[in-house]
Protein backbone atom coordinates (compact mmCIF):
# COMPACT_ATOMS: atom_id res chain seq x y z
CA UNK A 1 0.00 0.00 0.00
CA UNK A 2 1.19 3.86 -0.75
CA UNK A 3 2.38 5.48 2.19
CA UNK A 4 -0.25 8.29 1.56
CA UNK A 5 -2.71 6.10 2.19
CA UNK A 6 -1.30 3.78 5.13
CA UNK A 7 -0.89 7.45 7.00
CA UNK A 8 -4.06 8.79 5.52
CA UNK A 9 -6.24 5.96 7.43
CA UNK A 10 -4.94 7.55 10.90
CA UNK A 11 -5.92 10.74 9.82
CA UNK A 12 -2.61 12.61 8.25
CA UNK A 13 -2.40 14.24 5.00
CA UNK A 14 0.28 16.06 3.37
CA UNK A 15 1.69 19.14 5.46
CA UNK A 16 1.89 22.39 4.42
CA UNK A 17 4.18 23.63 7.44
CA UNK A 18 7.57 22.82 6.20
CA UNK A 19 9.23 20.76 3.45
CA UNK A 20 11.91 18.53 4.06
CA UNK A 21 14.48 17.24 0.91
CA UNK A 22 13.90 13.45 0.35
CA UNK A 23 11.75 12.85 2.45
CA UNK A 24 7.66 12.72 3.56
CA UNK A 25 5.98 15.03 5.82
CA UNK A 26 2.11 14.79 7.09
CA UNK A 27 0.18 16.39 9.93
CA UNK A 28 -2.74 15.52 11.57
CA UNK A 29 -4.95 17.78 14.02
CA UNK A 30 -6.48 16.28 17.20
CA UNK A 31 -9.70 17.05 18.43
CA UNK A 32 -7.33 18.18 21.80
CA UNK A 33 -5.86 21.25 19.59
CA UNK A 34 -2.93 18.92 19.24
CA UNK A 35 -0.86 18.80 15.66
CA UNK A 36 1.33 15.82 15.15
CA UNK A 37 3.44 16.08 12.41
CA UNK A 38 5.41 13.24 10.68
CA UNK A 39 8.32 12.59 9.05
CA UNK A 40 9.16 9.53 7.03
CA UNK A 41 12.52 9.19 4.97
CA UNK A 42 13.89 6.73 2.98
CA UNK A 43 17.84 5.98 4.58
CA UNK A 44 19.57 3.43 2.70
CA UNK A 45 17.69 0.11 3.21
CA UNK A 46 15.92 1.28 5.52
CA UNK A 47 13.01 4.16 6.44
CA UNK A 48 13.63 6.95 9.48
CA UNK A 49 10.11 7.58 10.92
CA UNK A 50 10.14 10.78 12.93
CA UNK A 51 6.38 11.73 14.98
CA UNK A 52 6.38 14.62 17.17
CA UNK A 53 3.54 16.36 19.23
CA UNK A 54 2.97 20.27 18.83
CA UNK A 55 0.72 23.32 19.89
CA UNK A 56 0.83 25.71 17.56
CA UNK A 57 -0.54 29.53 18.75
CA UNK A 58 -0.37 33.00 18.12
CA UNK A 59 2.70 31.89 15.58
CA UNK A 60 4.36 29.88 17.76
CA UNK A 61 5.06 26.27 17.43
CA UNK A 62 5.45 24.59 20.69
CA UNK A 63 6.78 20.58 20.90
CA UNK A 64 4.95 18.67 23.31
CA UNK A 65 5.29 15.13 25.00
CA UNK A 66 7.50 12.34 23.67
CA UNK A 67 8.81 12.13 19.97
CA UNK A 68 9.18 8.85 18.20
CA UNK A 69 12.20 8.36 16.74
CA UNK A 70 12.48 4.71 14.57
CA UNK A 71 14.82 3.35 11.89
CA UNK A 72 13.62 0.18 10.45
CA UNK A 73 13.53 -1.76 7.65
CA UNK A 74 11.17 -1.14 4.35
CA UNK A 75 9.57 -4.34 5.26
CA UNK A 76 8.35 -3.17 8.41
CA UNK A 77 7.44 -0.18 7.79
CA UNK A 78 3.25 -0.19 7.49
CA UNK A 79 2.48 -2.41 10.18
CA UNK A 80 4.91 -0.13 12.29
CA UNK A 81 3.15 2.87 11.09
CA UNK A 82 -0.40 0.83 11.27
CA UNK A 83 0.53 0.21 15.11
CA UNK A 84 2.03 3.40 16.35
CA UNK A 85 -0.32 5.50 14.38
CA UNK A 86 -3.20 6.10 16.69
CA UNK A 87 -4.34 9.03 17.96
CA UNK A 88 -1.97 10.28 21.05
CA UNK A 89 -4.21 11.35 24.06
CA UNK A 90 -2.48 14.56 25.96
CA UNK A 91 -4.03 15.28 29.51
Amino acid sequence: MKLTNVVAKHGFVPSALAQINDAKLYERNNSDGVTELLCVQKIGNGMRVDRMPLLIASGLIIPIGEAVKEILPISELEGFLEITLKPAVFY
